[in-house]
């Protein structure tokens, strides 16, 4: 069969899809090769911001503890000056004065750091949570499984037990 008139037209609109084809897989290419290099700087950037976050974070680790040593420096100071006129010091009271202007200066700084005591008196039910009981007591004075004496203040920090109160509890009779 010979061509007919159309064919011409056929191989031209052929010509012109393949060209058309063309132009759209170099744009995809063109596109593709766009995204890929946006996802190499994204993930390049990503990398660096996590490198310093961790960064951050270790130094925040590793000073977090700067403003209670800071707070306590005063504390070391008063108890240095205690023990240096203590020293030439003969009156037993006036050393027991000043170690108590020493002790109270330190439990203020730990309140104000949030650290709390765990004291609980005799009758108190037992919590395994702040306490630790030591030894187990015959008495008739408080409820089995309550507290008869404190043998160690406890801490918390925010509200978390950070060393249990060592207590000596009741046992039944």
């Amino acid at each position: 069969m010979r061509p007919t008139s159309t064919e011409p037209d056929a191989d031209a609109s052929e010509g012109e899809n393949e060209e058309s084809l063309r132009k759209e897989r170099d744009a995809l290419i063109q596109e593709r090769d766009g995204l890929f290099e946006r996802l190499a700087r994204t993930t390049a950037e990503f990398q660096n911001a996590r490198r310093r976050l961790e960064a951050d974070k270790d130094q925040a680790v590793a000073f977090a503890n700067s403003a209670l040593i800071k707070s306590l420096l005063p504390v070391i100071d008063n108890f240095e000056r205690a023990l240096a006129s203590g020293a030439t010091a003969t009156d037993t009271a006036l050393i027991l004065k000043g170690m108590q202007i020493v002790h109270d200066q330190w439990v203020t700084v730990l309140k104000s750091q949030f650290v709390e005591p765990i004291a609980p008196e005799a009758g108190t039910p037992f919590d395994p949570t702040t306490m630790e009981a030591i030894i187990h007591q015959a008495s008739d004075k408080v409820e089995p499984d309550s507290v008869t004496q404190l043998l160690q203040r406890g801490y918390s920090l925010h509200g978390r037990t950070l060393r249990p109160a060592q207590v000596a509890v009741s046992k039944a009779q």
